[in-house]
């Protein structure tokens, strides 16, 4: 799989997170109210954060390991690992404060925070029904 078809299946991924998300949100307003609402809305952006965030850091790592190829000692920036690592302290953080401070509905919130899982099922299915890739028998 080339890298464009590989950032196409990203980018749809995120935009089906932002999607879901807002299915999500608008289900539990009808259903719960403004605060799981906001609850479940606060969660889906943090998923789509966490995503985007995860993504671009596993691509940078990717190039500095094609950077370095062939190397004895690989260097990898401290910054690198204090971008992965502060990218899930703010994440609790973030989470912390809503669940524990402003008392959010948390089945909202965890509805919101696990949206990437029915976005890759859905690119999942999207992907099979188009056939898209030839998958070669051993």
């Amino acid at each position: 799989m080339s890298e464009a078809e590989t950032t196409t299946i990203e980018r749809r991924i995120e935009r089906l997170i932002v999607a879901l998300g807002a299915a999500m949100t608008i289900g539990a307003e009808i259903g719960w109210g403004r605060w799981a609402a906001a609850s479940a809305a606060i969660g889906a952006v943090l998923c789509w954060l966490n995503f985007r965030w995860l993504r671009q850091g596993a691509a940078g790592v990717m190039r500095l390991g094609a950077a370095q190829a062939g190397q004895e000692k690989v260097h990898v920036p401290s910054s690198v690992h204090a971008k992965f690592f502060g990218r899930l302290v703010l994440l609790l953080v973030v989470a912390y404060v809503i669940l524990a401070w402003l008392r959010l509905p948390v089945i909202a919130f965890l509805c919101g925070a696990v949206a990437v899982i029915p976005a890759i099922v859905i690119e999942l299915f999207y992907e099979l029904a188009h056939g898209r890739h030839r998958w070669k028998t051993l």
